[in-house]
């Protein structure tokens, strides 16, 4: 049962690390500054700091959800260091909920004062 639960935990990180990937690879041109001379509006420079810093928070996300797996698996039956990975665990995936929920939020809003502006 253990090491079911440690190969699903690891195989979770690994897919939201493969996802964060392809997502990073498909539209990081969206989120960085186009130009740091101002010709850019407020607005647009806002959207794309904020995508920036989820990007990179569901990044830290991954990275600590691939860590706790790993401290679950070499846990060796030791039942501090298993509640304590279980812990991370379940944190980082709280975390990297947010960070989705968060992507949806800030494009909900900022389009509706794009389109509304």
């Amino acid at each position: 049962m253990k090491i079911s639960k440690a190969f699903g935990a690891v195989t979770g990180a690994v897919s939201g690390l493969y996802w964060t990937g392809v997502v990073k690879a498909q539209a990081l041109d969206e989120y960085l500054p186009e130009s740091p001379t101002g010709d850019e509006d407020v607005l647009t420079m806002a959207q794309r700091v904020i995508r920036l810093v989820i990007l990179l928070a569901a990044f830290v996300c991954v990275a600590i959800l691939i860590a706790a797996g790993y401290s679950y698996i070499t846990a060796a039956g030791d039942e501090q260091k298993i509640e304590k990975a279980t812990k991370t665990l379940t944190y980082a995936i709280v975390g990297l909920v947010i960070c989705f929920i968060s992507v949806i939020l800030v494009e909900f809003v900022l389009n509706r004062v794009l389109i509304a502006g």
